[in-house]
């Protein structure tokens, strides 16, 4: 640097006007020795960046619905229970009340997807009453807990042959309970050594979207996120059925047709 430009600096200094940050004031973000218009590029980048990362993500959702058509003349192979006739002489037979003639409250609906859930356990009941259980369908997270209160006058032994959770919980009388966890998801079919006409089924999900149809076959989510999904019903005379999703920003109708229930078999 020449004579010339050494004095300059010292007078500028001295009257304060060589301070390339003064468009900052006191700012305690200026980053010492580096030039304004880098620190304007700098801004502008993350400025840009900020925005496309908000505009990448998935902005609402849609509605997805349908309905569970049940066709006759459909024929299934079933699960059903091995009579266990555990004393002595004939199996014994119970009155039992009339069957709900609504069969969409024995259907479940939920849709899977490839990203990880998370989900809530919940705690719920299946009753043991007048030698049924009482409601012989329940869907639950993963992790969640079933309680089986026996409210009959006799024993019961409640049971699952089901992968996704096996087990037994023995004899035991009226006013008395037992709980099971259910860590795994799939569907766990429930019965009873003592009364083969007992049957129930816990359906586990690790999905937010799961019910049971409406008394018409209807059901429906809103606010579904974009993104690809499985669209699962079963039913125990049908089992699962499947159907494939893309979920964008339209809603989404889904008409599935499943057998209806063999009386004989209930």
């Amino acid at each position: 640097m020449d004579t010339d430009a050494r004095r300059f600096l010292k007078v500028a200094n001295r009257k304060g006007q060589a301070r390339p940050y003064s468009f900052l004031g006191n700012c305690p973000m200026r980053i010492p020795g580096k030039c304004p218009d880098i620190m304007t590029r700098a801004a502008f980048c993350v400025a840009v960046f900020t925005l496309s990362a908000v505009c990448s993500w998935p902005s609402g959702g849609a509605e997805v619905g349908g309905k569970i058509i049940l066709q006759k003349n459909v024929r299934r192979t079933t699960v059903t229970a091995t009579a266990y006739n555990l004393r002595a002489g004939a199996a014994e037979s119970f009155p039992t009340e009339p069957r709900s003639t609504n069969q969409f409250e024995r259907v479940a609906v939920w849709l899977e997807s490839d990203r990880a859930e998370t989900v809530t356990p919940v705690a719920t009941t299946i009753e043991q009453r007048n030698h049924r259980f009482e409601p012989q369908l329940v869907i639950v997270p993963k992790g969640s807990t079933v309680e089986f209160p026996n409210l009959d006058l006799v024993f019961h032994n409640i049971f699952s042959l089901s992968a996704a959770r096996p087990f037994d919980l023995g004899y035991y009388p009226k006013g008395q309970s037992r709980q099971v966890t259910f860590p795994r998801t799939g569907v766990v079919q429930v019965y009873c050594h003592v009364h083969s006409n007992m049957y129930a089924a816990i359906v586990v999900v690790s999905s937010r979207w799961a019910t049971q149809p409406a008394s018409d076959g209807s059901f429906e989510w809103p606010d579904i996120p974009p993104g690809k999904y499985r669209l699962v019903a079963w039913q125990r005379f049908g089992g699962l059925y499947r159907r494939d999703l893309a979920v964008r920003s339209s809603p989404i109708h889904v008409s599935m047709m499943i057998p209806e229930e063999e009386p004989d078999k209930l």
